[in-house]
């Protein structure tokens, strides 16, 4: 039997997704897999519908309000698979995620392992997966955590996810599982997700444009040394001399 994978999901005010989330999840799932959802002080609490509760491959954690960082370092401390998968409560996993993400980290343990989704611009790559280095993320983000999938030792040996930013979580949990925990970075090429592209409904849109950048610039900042000087390097100075933004929210 090929390794199961725990899909995680945390969870605030996002009962508006449930439904459609669960039928997905149940859908995903292999009979080897587990899901934590973890209701990170959500107000109303999260309620799952029946087609979740009576399924004994998830659990259901009720936090109080934590933050995204420590829902998913919660979520996953309480992981019993070797192999972990991100989803947001907003997105859909399609078919074939959950093998073909476990059969890659089967080959390449230290990975971070991502999917294109079905919403991404078409752009030319090789057939297959491609590594990407951490220095490129100096120019911008081109992962969706939301179709993450790793090895529960890299975020032990990464230290967790950060607690206390307010935004850019996701990009400090890369960075510093490649500084800390020698992981690499590889993209599938296969789209495994579908996005909701509405900021209306992502919750990082809401982050005021100051803070974004400060706190983008402050992660950017911590990994620069150990991430090493690169002609992505160059290329992100360069966008910065000509005011362009640089990564994603998340």
């Amino acid at each position: 039997m090929a390794d199961p994978v725990t899909v995680i999901t945390t969870i605030y005010n996002g009962s508006r997704f449930i439904d459609g989330f669960a039928r997905n999840l149940v859908q995903t799932l292999r009979a080897q897999d587990r899901a934590i959802l973890l209701d990170d002080g959500s107000n109303p609490p999260l309620v799952l519908p029946e087609i979740l509760r009576s399924d004994a491959r998830i659990k259901l954690i009720t936090a109080k309000r934590l933050g995204r960082g420590a829902a998913l370092n919660l979520a996953i401390g309480n992981c019993k698979t070797g192999l972990i998968a991100i989803q947001d409560i907003d997105d859909l996993s399609l078919p074939g995620r959950l093998a073909a993400q476990a059969d890659f980290l089967a080959a390449r343990p230290d990975a971070l392992s991502f999917t294109p989704a079905q919403s991404d611009w078409p752009i030319i790559r090789r057939k297959g997966s491609r590594q990407i280095a951490p220095s490129r993320l100096y120019v911008s983000n081109p992962f969706h955590h939301s179709s993450l999938a790793f090895h529960r030792d890299i975020w032990v040996g990464a230290g967790g996810y950060d607690t206390n930013l307010p935004c850019c979580i996701d990009l400090d949990f890369y960075l510093r599982a490649a500084c800390r925990a020698g992981a690499s970075f590889w993209q599938l090429d296969t789209p495994f997700i579908a996005r909701n592209l509405d900021p209306a409904e992502r919750f990082y849109a809401a982050i005021p444009s100051d803070i974004y950048r400060a706190t983008l610039q402050t992660v950017l900042d911590r990994y620069r040394a150990d991430v090493g000087f690169s002609h992505w390097m160059i290329l992100a100075m360069m966008r910065t001399k000509l005011g362009i933004a640089r990564g994603t929210r998340g």
